[in-house]
């Protein structure tokens, strides 16, 4: 298949966004993530906390296979692609849940469509368009984007070469702290 063959079709065909609520157990520790506890594909709090005077902020549930996405300047990349068991875990209502309705893409090559320049680029320029405190998108926003869709397993494919680069790139500048602190 040429990429001429490739569906092109807008997200909304493809994703949900999830507004599950989280319930709050009295003595349940439980990891509350915002939209600074996640970064360029990672979730940086793993911190568990009782929830004691939790701002009525922290609802959202998510699980593994699901991809974070704020709502709040997009450039800024505070998205994160789930690959991790998150039972105890509660995201902002400023950060989106998105997750797959069908088999017409794999949640990787999606990840890897919304983390990429063009895309950022697109929506924090929609996110900049709007009047408002500050630059915002909502999933209607974005689930308006088109997508150019090969078929799964060219899915699969491209996206863990790309996760393979992201990993490798990660590495590297891993690498690259250990010799500046040395």
């Amino acid at each position: 298949m040429s990429y001429s063959d490739w569906k092109t079709t807008k997200l909304f065909n493809l994703i949900n966004t999830i507004s599950e609520t989280y319930k709050f157990s009295e003595n349940q520790k439980v990891v509350l993530i915002n939209t600074s506890d996640i970064l360029e594909g990672k979730v940086l709090n793993h911190n568990k906390e009782l929830p004691v005077n939790v701002a009525g902020q922290f609802k959202k549930t998510f699980k593994k296979n699901d991809i974070l996405y704020s709502e709040i300047r997009p450039a800024n990349k505070r998205y994160a692609y789930i690959d991790f068991e998150s039972k105890n875990y509660v995201a902002s209502t400023k950060l989106m849940v998105l997750r797959i309705k069908n088999n017409e893409i794999d949640t990787k090559f999606l990840y890897q469509f919304l983390k990429s320049e063009d895309t950022l680029r697109t929506l924090q320029a929609v996110a900049e368009s709007r009047s408002g405190t500050f630059p915002q998108i909502t999933f209607t926003e974005l689930s308006n984007l088109e997508i150019n869709l090969p078929t799964i397993k060219e899915q699969e494919t491209i996206a863990n070469i790309l996760s393979s680069l992201d990993d490798k790139i990660e590495l590297n500048n891993k690498i690259n702290r250990n010799l500046e602190e040395l």
